[in-house]
């Protein structure tokens, strides 16, 4: 393999048509010139210059391979520049993951919003499952995540976003009879939407409210969609435990009922993750002032 120093020193003596003067370009001896050179050709097997007294010409060979090291410093240069010109403005790679719900109620929508307002920003959202974005992100392959504290990454700088919470809600007509005095037996004999047979987030709000689970759930629907539960409450097909993330994005937050805020329970903090060190980055620091300061994103 041929080292990036071997083809600089080839691309310098070829511009200057001098090993002296390229030793002056390069700030060192004209015999390690010499020898570096020497050492290229025989990496290679073939003659690079032809010598003539002080000066020096190609081989055929040599002008292929200086065309290749001319080109690619020239590369080089032009995506170091880009680079600096990246980390000073609001441009370049944004790349952020979180939950898929978090994502379709709030992180999208924020990230839409950036991307618009910043023409020279390239935003990439993932959306997926707990292990898959903290592997994507502790292999740098995401700049952040938002996830709940439950799941947080071993690496990275944690910012507290805020504490997502659950929420019952119900039939605008309200002809299940749900009020502030609603009990778990009470629940029983209520049509429920689930988001799936066992549903974790249903289970925890009784738990908290009640300090038990219903023994028996009148299911009516199931589906695993926040939109579609809230769609088939507005319906009057029966009551749901929404995240109220959900609910105060969604086009049927005025169009149904919520029990009082006495019987919003805590679902865990979401925090934002990045890598330690990306706030030199001025669109990373910028991401991160938006989303912190977004207004109850939760």
């Amino acid at each position: 393999m041929i080292e990036t120093s071997q083809l600089h020193t080839l691309v310098t003596v070829a511009s200057n048509d001098s090993f002296s003067k390229a030793a002056e370009k390069l700030g060192v001896t004209q015999s390690a010139i010499s020898q570096s050179i020497k050492n290229l050709e025989n990496k290679i097997g073939v003659k690079l210059f032809k010598r003539f007294g002080k000066k020096v010409a190609m081989t055929p060979e040599g002008e292929k391979l200086f065309a290749l090291g001319s080109d690619f410093f020239s590369r080089l240069d032009e995506t170091v520049e880009q680079i600096r010109y990246d980390k000073d403005s609001m441009s370049g790679k944004v790349r952020i993951g979180t939950l898929t719900g978090i994502g379709k109620s709030w992180l999208g929508y924020e990230m839409l919003s950036l991307s618009r307002d910043f023409s020279r920003i390239n935003v990439e959202v993932k959306l997926g499952f707990e292990e898959h974005l903290i592997r994507d992100f502790e292999g740098h392959k995401l700049d952040f995540v938002v996830m709940p504290e439950s799941a947080l990454p071993r690496t990275g700088e944690k910012i507290y976003l805020n504490e997502e919470k659950l929420a019952m809600v119900y039939p605008r007509e309200n002809n299940f009879g749900i009020d502030s005095k609603v009990t778990a037996e009470k629940l029983c004999t209520v049509p429920t939407i689930l988001f799936e047979n066992n549903d974790l987030l249903y289970s925890k709000w009784c738990m908290e409210c009640f300090g038990d689970v219903p023994s028996k759930i009148n299911v009516r629907f199931i589906i695993n969609s926040h939109g579609k539960m809230l769609e088939a409450v507005h319906q009057g097909l029966g009551v749901a435990v929404i995240p109220t993330h959900v609910l105060k994005r969604s086009y049927y937050r005025d169009k149904i009922s919520v029990l009082g805020r006495k019987f919003e329970v805590s679902n865990g903090k979401f925090y934002l993750v990045h890598h330690k060190g990306a706030t030199e980055f001025v669109r990373i620091k910028k991401t991160i002032d938006r989303l912190v300061g977004s207004k109850k994103p939760l």
